[in-house]
């Protein structure tokens, strides 16, 4: 029995697995908080993992690059000792989580058995697919009866939005935005788990296709521009894969080639987007015709004839015009975190949310406030440490030292791979290269998607981090099994 616990508290995998669920319901406020203790214990055992593959395995030095990773932490170690007692014990909390991130979670090849590894990542793939499909299911089911509600967070002091408020589908999650990446994440995890299991990334089982339907219709309510930029910059990437292939298999007519490509994907390009507008249109009308039939039922003969030749006036799934959202001033919040740290450029602020638990009028020791606008302190406490911007939060937070090292280590590691594309002799219908190209594509999509939200460093406990570090650590795995597959 203690060696069974023993082998279950050393297994990476399973915090990964255990970690992913916690996250995810870290951005559903109407969970009554319940994931508050697990997060907290799921912490400490990730600090335990990191400490004992640290003295012990070693794994974290293994993986491709992971000295520039370990420096970032040095680095960010350095900044958090420089910002003492400034925004402490967050200061901390930030680089375990850090830590546990890039050496723990990026880190693939824990467990020699390569069979059992991929099946693992199966396994991760179809709780998280599992998990959204409910989650939006019920997202959706309040947009069909107009529910919405405000719900308190789990520190007790901001209201979030649930369900269908301002002209924009919240659902279960903390944002539009959020909800409608995780869709996408999904639908991508469904088309790994594909070519994983069946071999090809087209072959979906009844449950991905409802899956797809769901997610479609929640990133339609949803409106998500980021979402949109993640899709297009999917698009694109895929769009130039076939370009590069068209030149490198003809032999001939390969101008042809290229202009069947070209149209090809103008046309589809434009028949998503145009059947996503009447979608869009059809989706408005639901609300207002489902609460005119329950007030039908509800009413009888009465509502008959008082809403016979009433006009049944859609809905508006739109971004809001006002100031209403906090992404909507994106600029201004970027600005605002530069300003402030450029006053300790080098190693950062350890944590931009230099507002947190002050009250009104208090005084900011951490940084020199009068030399910062009206308008960037009113976006900083506005914020509230969200930069909107991976980059910038790497900026802010760690300083120009730490966003040099992540810098450098993007490079490498792109560069890396894109060379294995464009050396190797890969080809789409091997289940192997399927997934390398379409996880590398999906990566990249990713990184544009950062430059408009923070999701994939220095963001504590976010679900859509902790998936691009095990993909971007599993990339590095199917980069080793190309190289020494001759068939591809």
């Amino acid at each position: 029995m203690l060696r069974k616990v023993s082998s279950l508290v050393n297994n990476v995998n399973l915090f990964k697995i255990v970690t992913l669920v916690i996250f995810i319901f870290q951005n559903v406020p109407s969970d009554f908080d319940i994931e508050n203790i697990p997060m907290k214990i799921a912490f400490v055992w990730g600090m335990y993992l990191l400490a004992k593959d640290f003295f012990f395995e070693k794994n974290m030095f293994k993986e491709k690059f992971s000295y520039l990773l370990f420096a970032l932490c040095v680095s960010f170690g350095i900044t958090v000792l420089l910002n003492f007692p400034f925004q402490f014990p967050y200061t901390v909390y930030n680089l375990g989580y850090l830590m546990q991130t890039v050496l723990l979670v990026y880190p693939f090849q824990f467990n020699k058995d390569e069979d059992q590894q991929v099946k693992w990542l199966t396994h991760f793939n179809d709780i998280f697919i599992v998990i959204l499909f409910v989650l939006s299911l019920v997202s959706l089911i309040y947009f069909i009866f107009d529910i919405q509600y405000w719900v308190i967070d789990g520190t007790g002091n901001h209201w979030l939005r649930q369900g269908f408020l301002e002209n924009r589908l919240f659902g279960l999650f903390t944002s539009p935005n959020f909800g409608a990446i995780l869709g996408l994440l999904s639908v991508f995890m469904s088309v790994i788990n594909n070519s994983i299991k069946r071999g090809d990334w087209k072959q979906f089982t009844p449950f991905y296709i409802a899956n797809l339907i769901v997610q479609y219709f929640y990133y339609i309510l949803a409106n998500s521009r980021g979402t949109t930029l993640t899709i297009f910059a999917l698009f694109m990437g895929f769009f130039i894969y076939q370009i590069f292939r068209s030149f490198q298999n003809s032999t001939q007519n390969k101008s042809r080639q290229i202009g069947k490509v070209i149209i090809v994907n103008s046309l589809l390009l434009f028949t998503i987007v145009s059947v996503n507008n009447q979608v869009e249109k059809v989706a408005a009308y639901i609300p207002p015709i489902v609460s005119e039939g329950l007030n039908f039922f509800d009413q009888g003969e009465e509502s008959k004839s008082s809403t016979g030749s009433s006009i049944i006036s859609p809905v508006v799934i739109q971004h809001s015009e006002e100031d209403s959202e906090v992404s909507s001033g994106r600029f201004t919040i970027w600005k605002a975190g530069v300003d402030a740290t450029l006053q300790r450029p080098f190693f950062g602020l350890g944590d931009i949310d230099i507002y947190r638990n002050t009250k009104n009028n208090e005084t900011i020791n951490h940084i020199d406030m009068s030399k910062l606008s009206q308008q960037d302190r009113s976006e900083l406490k506005r914020a509230q440490g969200n930069m909107h911007n991976t980059y910038v939060a790497i900026f802010t937070k760690g300083g120009l030292f730490a966003l040099v090292i992540v810098g450098v280590f993007g490079c490498f590691y792109l560069f890396s791979h894109l060379m294995t594309i464009v050396r190797g002799n890969i080809s789409f219908e091997s289940a192997m290269s399927q997934q390398y190209i379409i996880i590398f594509v999906m990566i990249l999509a990713l990184l544009a998607e950062n430059l408009v939200e923070n999701h994939i460093l220095f963001a504590n406990r976010n679900v859509i981090g902790h998936i691009f570090w095990v993909y971007a650590g599993y990339l590095n795995y199917l980069q080793a099994k190309l190289k020494t597959t001759k068939v591809r």
